[in-house]
């Protein structure tokens, strides 16, 4: 009798109840959800952080001749274009004794949309120019937007005597814009005096991982919507007011996040149409079908009250 008694305990305790499955579960969901933020927020710091971690060198100039950098500012890709400082650094033979230049300078840069030739006088100091290059490329592929950066620096000395005597000149970018990231920078010498300067303007990868993430969850809403309705509309949940006014809300709290993500992308971007608007036509649906299920149910109560 008592093994049993013992055989009967032993059968119980190796039976699992759906609440500790249920309880399981929830666990390993917790712990992949927080291992995902967790990486999540490391990658976004740590791709944020390199836009800042550059440090400005001042070049070093061919002799006789002058080094240009273009150090951008800005990049407006409604725009098209990217606004930043022209910086010149000159050789020991243009400076005089007190670190000034001994010849007026011109600047050509093409293209430009601001003014491309630049004037430095003799007696002073090079000091910034702002400019204005264009950067086309294409803002509704947000986020793996790129543009193309690029433009022909040329030098002379003494302009005001026709086309003037031409300076040896190289370039070089200095890129340290938030959100941003530069590549592939390629220069090409095309004379002594002429150097053409290519790159690759792209989104950072701290703006990739937050947008993923937003859509990401923007697809887990939808998702839990559908299963919401779908238990309803199988019975195993009961259909309530407030159940339909939450999927209704949901609607509506779609419209800031897609506001909010970073570098603040244009309606029509193809996250809008590959995952946005699907989501909220998705949602839609479901408030529709919750709407009709408090109707039907509304309708059977009065028809059940008459009987």
């Amino acid at each position: 009798g008592a093994v049993f008694v013992a055989e009967r305990r032993t059968d119980k305790s190796d039976v699992k109840t759906p609440a500790s499955d249920n309880s399981r579960i929830r666990r390993i969901v917790a712990a992949i959800l927080v291992v995902v933020f967790a990486l999540g927020y490391i990658a976004v710091i740590v791709f944020y952080r390199t836009g800042f971690d550059q440090t400005f060198s001042p070049p070093t100039p061919p002799k006789g001749g002058v080094a240009v950098v273009f150090a951008p500012t800005k990049v407006d890709p409604d725009a098209r274009s990217t606004s930043g400082d022209v910086l010149m650094f000159l050789s020991p033979e243009l400076l005089d004794s007190s670190g000034k230049s001994k010849v007026p300078l011109r600047l050509e840069l093409f293209p430009a949309l601001t003014k491309n030739s630049l004037d430095y006088a003799a007696g002073q100091i090079p000091s910034p120019v702002a400019v204005t290059i264009p950067t086309p490329g294409i803002v509704q592929q947000y986020p793996i937007d790129t543009y193309q950066v690029g433009f022909s620096a040329r030098t002379t000395a003494n302009p005001v005597l026709g086309r003037g005597t031409e300076v040896p000149t190289q370039t070089s970018v200095f890129f340290q814009v938030p959100g941003w990231n530069l590549a592939d920078v390629q220069v090409t010498q095309d004379s002594a005096s002429e150097v053409t300067t290519t790159a690759v303007i792209s989104r950072s990868g701290s703006t990739k991982t937050v947008a993923a993430l937003m859509l990401v969850l923007m697809v887990a809403l939808a998702v839990i919507a559908v299963l919401v309705v779908q238990s309803t509309a199988t019975g195993r949940m009961r259909l309530e007011l407030n159940v339909a006014s939450w999927i209704t809300a949901m609607l509506f709290a779609l419209l800031p996040i897609r506001g909010f993500l970073p570098g603040d992308p244009p309606i029509g971007s193809w996250i809008d149409i590959l995952v946005f608007f699907w989501v909220e036509a998705t949602i839609m649906v479901c408030v529709a079908l919750a709407a009709i299920g408090l109707l039907m149910r509304a309708r059977e109560k009065r028809r059940s009250s008459k009987v």
